[in-house]
């Protein structure tokens, strides 16, 4: 079973941001709230979802830019793997959010994500973390979409993480990784919003040099 998905109330019948959108959104409220510096913070969103980017634009507070190997409306078309295009700690934060389980090589990711980021900046990184699994399921050899369909449960997916697992992986990159779920944003906030009260957000933290 997935760890942060509402399949009963997915969807916003407003925005049609899906509940993880809105998780995020519950974050960046208070992220920008909390935030002393009256620049523009900078932000980078990979494979941008279309109601989350179109509310981060419309609260003013970001120098926001999206990136995508393939997606058409996008700032850069870049590879997660290999940023050549940014430079070292250019950003303030990051939203990478359900991309690494298409990446062949996550670590080489994590590390990329690690280089652009600022020390004491901040990141929303999020897989789909499958809470039966005690181990991150992949296989390299898998590589039709019929087999990862079978293995994955997708035919563009390349692994089913643990979370475990996942955990030390972003933690292996150099990040401190902060959970935050009902217990941070609260039951009626959880339930206003239609988010699962077994929902987590993963935000990483590179510490200050």
């Amino acid at each position: 079973m997935g760890e942060t998905i509402n399949l009963v109330e997915y969807s916003c019948p407003h925005c049609g941001a899906s509940d993880r959108e809105r998780l995020y959104a519950l974050f960046l409220d208070q992220a920008v709230g909390s935030a002393s510096d009256k620049q523009p913070i900078g932000l980078i969103h990979f494979a941008p979802e279309s109601a989350l980017s179109q509310r981060i634009r419309r609260l003013g507070k970001f120098d926001y830019r999206t990136a995508d190997p393939t997606m058409g409306n996008v700032d850069d078309r870049v590879d997660i793997t290999n940023m050549l295009a940014y430079r070292d700690e250019e950003f303030d934060c990051f939203i990478c959010s359900h991309v690494l389980e298409h990446v062949a090589d996550d670590r080489r990711a994590f590390g990329e994500l690690w280089r652009i980021l600022k020390p004491g900046g901040w990141g929303i990184l999020m897989v789909p973390v499958m809470t039966h699994l005690e181990r991150t399921l992949e296989d390299p050899t898998a590589n039709t979409e019929s087999q990862r369909w079978r293995l994955f449960g997708q035919g563009d997916h390349v692994r089913l993480y643990a979370k475990r697992d996942y955990l030390s992986r972003i933690q292996g990159a150099g990040f401190i990784v902060n959970e935050m779920g009902v217990e941070h944003f609260g039951i009626e906030t959880f339930d206003r919003c239609g988010i699962t009260r077994r929902s987590v957000l993963y935000v990483a933290r590179r510490p200050h040099d």
